[in-house]
C-alpha cells in the first residue's frame, strides 16, 4: 500500500483551507478505489490572519516547521517508506525544500508534489508587491525544481508562473494544469440550491489591495452590495448570505482561480467578472465585462455607467441570465475536479 504524506495548508475555519484539511485525503482515497494510509502532518496554535491577508504571517511559518518536524520525526521511526508520495497542498512552503534535500541525499524514490496558489512571481499578489526583489522568485524557482510536478488550476496561472519566472521551455513538462480538490462543494452547498433570491450583489474577496474593495465600497452607494470581510460570519452563515444573493461580482486585479465566485455560481448567483486572468478561461460571455471597466478605480470612474448597467441588467433579469447556470456549473468541474491531479501524482510511482 502506497503511503501518502499530505503537507497541508493550514485549517482556518473561515478560509477553505479547513475544507481541504479535512477533504483532500477523502478525494485522493476516493480516486485510488478506497482506505489507504494517509498522513496530514502539522500542528497548529491559532486561526488568526493578517490584515489584508490570506493567513498569518507568523503563524503559518510556525504551522509549516510543525510539519517539518512531524514528517522528520516519521523518517526517524522509519515510517516514510521509499516509495512515499508526497503533497504540499500550497508549493510555497520551505519545508519543501528540506524534504527535497532528505530525498535525495537519502536516494529515496519519494515523489514531491506541490499545489500552486499565490505567490512573488505574480505582481499583483502580495508576495509580488511586497516582497524584497530577487530573492522570493528564486525560491520560487527553486520549489519548481525540488517538486517532480506542480499543479496550476488554470492555463493562465502556469503561463504567468513559467514566463515570470524564466523557465526554459525544456522544463515546461512538470508544470501541469489540472483541477483543484474542490469536488466536496456539491455536496456542501446542495442545501442551498433553493434559497429565494434578493437583489444583493456579494462582493466576496479578502479586503486587500489586489482585489479592489474600493470599487466595491463605490458601488454600494447604487446597489445593495454585501462586502464579506466587514462581518465576522461563519462559513454556514456566509454560504447563507451567498445563497440569497442574486449577484456575485469580482474586480479582482489577478486570479488563478477563484474560489469564491465559483462558490457563488454553484448556489445560483449569477456571476459578474472581468475579462482578465482565469476568468477569462472559466466563465462563458454573458457573464463577462471588458477588463478596461475595472483595471483601475479611476477606470471604474471612466467606464461607471456601463458596469452599473451590466450589473443591472443581470439583477432586474436574473432568471433570464440564471437559465444559462447550468451550462456554467458544467464548465466549472474542469477546474474544481482533481482526479487528473491524483491520477498523474500516483503515475509516477
Amino acid at each position: 500500500m502506497t503511503q501518502k504524506i499530505i503537507f497541508a495548508l493550514e485549517p482556518l475555519d473561515a478560509r477553505y483551507t479547513k475544507q481541504w484539511y479535512d477533504q483532500v485525503p477523502e478525494q485522493w482515497d476516493r480516486h485510488t478505489g478506497g482506505p489507504s494510509s494517509i498522513t496530514v502532518v502539522g500542528k497548529q496554535r491559532s486561526q488568526m490572519t493578517s490584515k489584508g491577508a490570506f493567513l498569518d504571517f507568523a503563524d503559518t511559518n510556525y504551522w509549516k516547521s510543525t510539519q517539518l518536524a512531524e514528517f522528520t520525526n516519521m523518517m526517524q521511526q522509519n515510517q516514510v517508506p521509499d516509495d512515499a508520495v508526497i503533497l504540499f497542498t500550497d508549493f510555497w512552503n520551505p519545508a519543501l525544500i528540506q524534504v527535497a534535500y532528505m530525498r535525495d541525499l537519502l536516494g529515496t524514490n519519494w515523489t514531491i508534489h506541490g499545489i500552486a496558489h499565490a505567490g512573488a512571481y505574480d505582481p499583483s499578489d502580495i508576495l509580488g508587491y511586497k516582497m524584497r526583489p530577487a530573492w522570493p522568485q528564486h525560491f520560487e524557482r527553486s520549489l519548481y525544481y525540488a517538486s517532480d510536478n506542480t499543479y496550476f488550476a488554470t492555463n493562465f496561472h502556469r503561463d504567468m508562473f513559467l514566463q515570470n519566472l524564466d523557465i526554459p521551455q525544456k522544463d515546461h513538462a512538470k508544470a501541469i494544469v489540472a483541477g483543484q480538490p474542490y469536488m466536496y462543494l456539491l455536496d456542501t452547498l446542495e442545501k442551498y440550491q433553493n434559497v429565494t433570491k434578493i437583489d444583493r450583489v456579494m462582493w466576496p474577496h479578502r479586503y486587500n489591495h489586489d482585489k479592489q474593495p474600493e470599487i466595491a465600497e463605490e458601488l454600494g452607494n447604487t446597489f445593495d452590495v454585501f462586502i464579506t470581510q466587514k462581518h465576522q460570519l461563519t462559513k454556514e452563515a456566509y454560504y447563507a448570505k451567498l445563497a440569497e444573493s442574486k449577484i456575485v461580482f469580482s474586480c479582482s486585479l489577478h486570479e488563478n482561480l477563484g474560489m469564491s465566485m465559483i462558490e457563488g455560481t454553484l448556489v445560483n448567483c449569477v456571476p459578474i467578472v472581468p475579462n482578465r486572468a482565469s476568468y477569462s478561461e472559466i466563465y462563458l460571455p454573458e457573464f463577462v465585462y471588458p477588463s478596461e471597466w475595472t483595471s483601475s478605480f479611476d477606470n471604474y470612474h471612466k467606464y461607471k455607467d456601463q458596469l452599473h448597467g451590466f450589473i443591472s441588467e443581470r439583477i432586474n433579469h436574473y432568471s433570464v441570465f440564471a437559465q444559462r447556470l447550468p451550462e456554467q456549473r458544467q464548465r466549472i468541474m474542469d477546474f474544481i475536479n482533481p482526479n487528473k491531479m491524483f491520477a498523474h501524482m500516483m503515475e509516477k510511482q
